[in-house]
């Protein structure tokens, strides 16, 4: 199990990992054990690689934190990438610095989670602006 500081309500990090988890286990994916990634899971010919981050002080510094960790996570091209944020304005703003391109040729998903643990799932080929939907 793993610790987080703050507690386990919308937009922390707990809540965001607990809606991811219960995400994909809802789709018939089984949980990897990982000591470098919040989450993998799989299932017959896919497999996600996740980071997930809530909301911070330093919303900036953690995003770019997430990123770094994930980039460092992507050893197979077959894997789909993702990083779990919640749905906050300073997620979205820091999401739309990421290029398309780069999104595209590196397979990277954006997870946007709101309060009531629903998950919305930006393409590596979506547009941000014409998928995030801000509470």
């Amino acid at each position: 199990m793993k610790h987080f500081k703050k507690e386990n309500a919308y937009p922390n990090e707990a809540f965001i990992q607990e809606a991811i988890e219960n995400y994909f286990r809802a789709e018939g994916y089984a949980i990897e054990e990982s000591r470098y990634t919040d989450l993998v899971v799989v299932k017959p010919n896919d497999r996600w690689v996740i980071e997930a981050k809530g909301m911070t002080s330093q919303t900036t510094v953690d995003f770019n934190t997430c990123l770094g960790q994930l980039i460092k996570s992507m050893t197979t091209p077959d894997a789909k990438y993702a990083i779990a944020v919640p749905n906050e304005i300073k997620y979205r703003n820091q999401s739309m610095k990421i290029p398309d391109y780069f999104r595209t040729i590196n397979n990277l998903y954006i997870l946007v989670i709101d309060k009531n643990a629903q998950i919305q799932v930006i393409h590596p080929s979506d547009r941000i602006e014409d998928h995030w939907v801000t509470i």
